[in-house]
């Protein structure tokens, strides 16, 4: 008799998977969407900051891109301002800006395969040839300070712009169902893990569901190692007591991480 597929779960918002499911499907994997955040543009009450205003322009992710474009009310006719410096934490990100404001735009980002994250980020600014004064901080509506506290210990003028609303997912009955047949069966998934408020908002979810510990026994794929504490804590054990694999947001370097968990399965 042949072993079961193993189990994906992948938790990035509603039209973030699909790359990485149909792959991971075409490598005999069952895929179930688990989305951990809804993702909503932010309602705007004041006026949208306009690239032009600032030296720097920093997106904390893909969301904060799109979102943004969506504020601006531009159309591919607009042109990135010269003297605006756009900024990132990693490759993924900077290839959604260069999607929705040009090609041509310039993007400052940490090397993919060193850490993508503020402290990553911070020397690559710090580098910079050209004077920075007025800096952008496009984000959710609420995110670490590190990055903003830093750029102010310097001096620098430091705006904070919100361009989208991020709410924990709502599972329906069908999803929640089925994570409950997986325990009664003693299955354990593999799960896909991207932001810190996404594991929060699944840990919420399989807490309400009375599933904590059989969550505990899963595998965990984390993209940023900020992640592995969070989850020991939120779990109450030690990192090394989990089965954690570790990637960069990469659709690439995600499907790798995937493919070392595989053969624990099979």
């Amino acid at each position: 008799m042949s072993k079961p597929s193993p189990i994906a779960m992948l938790t990035r918002p509603e039209g973030r998977n699909t790359n990485v499911r149909h792959a991971l499907e075409r490598r005999g994997w069952r895929v179930e969407e688990c989305p951990a955040l809804d993702i909503r543009e932010a309602v705007v009450v004041t006026e949208v900051p306009r690239p032009e205003s600032f030296d720097l322009i920093v997106f904390v992710s893909r969301a904060a891109v799109a979102g943004y474009r969506r504020q601006l009310g531009v159309d591919h006719s607009f042109i990135w301002p010269s003297e605006t410096q756009a900024a990132c934490m990693g490759p993924v990100t900077a290839a959604a800006i260069r999607r929705e404001f040009g090609a041509s735009v310039s993007v400052l980002h940490p090397e993919p395969d060193h850490a993508q994250d503020s402290e990553a980020l911070w020397p690559v600014l710090m580098s910079l040839d050209q004077p920075i004064q007025n800096v952008l901080i496009v984000r959710g509506q609420d995110g670490r300070e590190w990055l903003s506290q830093r750029l102010r210990e310097k001096g620098l003028n430091v705006t904070l712009h919100q361009a989208y609303q991020r709410s924990a997912a709502q599972w329906p009955q069908e999803l929640r169902g089925r994570l409950l047949l997986l325990e009664q069966h003693g299955i354990s998934p593999t799960w896909l893990f991207t932001s810190p408020h996404g594991v929060e908002a699944i840990f919420n979810n399989i807490q309400a569901l009375g599933l904590k510990d059989w969550f505990a026994g899963s595998r965990f794929v984390l993209t940023h190692e900020r992640l592995k504490p969070l989850l020991a804590k939120l779990l109450d054990r030690p990192p090394e007591n989990l089965s954690i694999f570790m990637a960069s947001p990469e659709d690439e370097v995600i499907l790798a991480a995937f493919e070392q968990v595989f053969p624990i399965q099979s």
